[in-house]
């Protein structure tokens, strides 16, 4: 027997002692997130930005033709964001506070992650004093922030990657499944809202909710006017290329929608994948590297040679990137980058909706799952083919809508697009108060000022 009494095997018949452990310590990281009946509520924003020229040109990591540094726009934050972060050679890639933090993506993009807060108030107030610092010091280096979800001038090969190690094994492994993996590393920006859970019900609850709401939400927040510096009028492009990215990771959670799915189902499926690479050396040379590449090998084998501290189940959970994403929160992740007025109210929706039990419940109905279902885990009548389709719908047809007899009604799950829309910011408007029911009017106009909402004409095909 080995230790913790599991007889696991791994790679050449290599005994792998801390399989069942290491499981048990990511299902425990995950259960440790419950906030309790009582504690639910908070909402953590995330908004990456594309740093731009004031000429369109590209900005680097560091000072090019010109223009400002990102790097030197960390640096300037520091007064407001006082706790750094460097890599392995000293460079800084991020700064923190109370607020929030900024970092890096892996092009030289700007997010900031705010820290959870209650009131969208709180959340603007820090969001905006972030733009305020960040825009100033840009302007004076002749750059500003751009929130689309693709890079408005550039293709993504013209772009090269901040001195973070762990882009370039990211870089390096999907280079060799496509191209979508550039793209998406080097100019693509999203917008994230993560929503607290009570218990595992809850947990399950709000991930299928979010899962199953994803190709609504994309819709509502598709902010892609160029891909690879040429128009865009497919819709939700950047949603589509995630879904070519990598299988393994993106997309829908497999299983989410079946019978008992929970958080063991979840880390499953993070266990049978490779985890691209890790940060610690193996346990059989402990003086190796810290950072390697795990390209091949199941995320359970390789890290079956020692238990897994907080930073390894941390990594893990970061390199899987699936509609809707289970850490100590839930993510809720379909928005492309949005202007300041209709992040806000991305956030004061996903307030509004997962927050609210007439809101669940009503977006239940609409998908005619079982209440008691819904209660207990068990199985949704969906499935991930129907999201799946849904999203193809919508890439097909656009917004097109009935007011035309030549246009072909984009249906998501049995009812027009358009109606989703409508019942989503509905359900929003009544479950908020008055302060945080004002900040959805901006988002709501967006959703339905696409270039591809014109009933009567059909979209273009993806």
């Amino acid at each position: 027997m080995t230790a913790e009494g599991t007889t696991g095997h791994g790679i050449g018949g290599m005994s792998m002692p801390y399989r069942e452990e290491n499981r048990r310590r990511m299902i425990d990281y995950v259960r440790a997130g419950e906030k309790g009946s009582g504690g639910c509520g908070r909402l953590g924003l995330e908004v990456e930005h594309l740093v731009v020229g004031e000429d369109g040109g590209i900005v680097s990591f560091e000072p090019r033709d010109g223009r400002i540094g990102v790097r030197e726009v960390l640096a300037r934050l520091a007064d407001d964001y006082p706790t750094p972060s460097f890599n392995e050679q000293g460079d800084l890639l991020g700064v923190s506070g109370d607020d929030g933090a900024v970092t890096l993506e892996p092009a030289a993009q700007l997010e900031i992650s705010i820290a959870p807060y209650e009131r969208v108030g709180d959340v603007a107030t820090a969001y905006r004093h972030f733009r305020s610092r960040a825009d100033a010091m840009l302007a004076e280096g002749g750059a500003r922030l751009c929130t689309c979800g693709y890079h408005p001038t550039h293709r993504a090969h013209e772009m090269t990657l901040i001195p973070k190690r762990r882009y370039a094994f990211m870089d390096e492994y999907f280079a060799r499944i496509g191209s979508k993996g550039e793209r998406m590393m080097r100019a693509s920006a999203s917008a994230q809202v993560s929503v607290d859970f009570a218990d595992e019900v809850d947990a399950v609850r709000k991930l299928r909710l979010a899962s199953a709401l994803t190709p609504i939400l994309a819709a509502i927040a598709d902010n892609t006017q160029v891909f690879e510096a040429r128009p865009n009028r497919v819709p939700l492009r950047r949603l589509q290329m995630w879904r070519e990215v990598d299988d393994a990771r993106c997309g829908v959670i497999p299983g989410v929608f079946d019978d008992g799915f929970g958080y063991d189902a979840y880390v499953d499926w993070l266990l049978r994948t490779p985890p691209i690479f890790v940060t610690r050396p193996a346990a059989a040379d402990p003086n190796g590297p810290h950072l390697r590449p795990a390209y091949h090998a199941p995320t359970a084998d390789v890290y079956a040679d020692a238990p897994m501290d907080v930073a390894d189940v941390e990594h893990v959970l970061s390199v899987f990137w699936p509609d809707a994403r289970l850490k100590r929160f839930i993510e809720v992740r379909p928005a492309d980058s949005l202007p300041e007025p209709c992040v806000l109210g991305y956030a004061a929706l996903i307030k509004g909706l997962f927050y609210a039990e007439a809101s669940l419940a009503a977006i239940e109905r609409e998908l005619q799952v079982d209440p008691a279902v819904a209660a207990t885990r068990g199985a949704w009548p969906l499935t991930e083919a129907d999201v799946e389709r849904a999203i193809g719908a919508i890439q097909r047809h656009g917004h097109a809508s009935d007011t035309g007899e030549e246009a072909p009604l984009c249906q998501v799950y049995g009812q027009p697009l358009g109606a989703w829309i409508d019942l989503l910011f509905r359900l929003a408007r009544e479950a908020l108060d008055d302060d945080e029911r004002a900040y959805l009017a901006p988002l709501e106009a967006f959703a339905w000022d696409k270039p591809w909402w014109k009933p009567g004409e059909q979209a273009p095909q993806a």
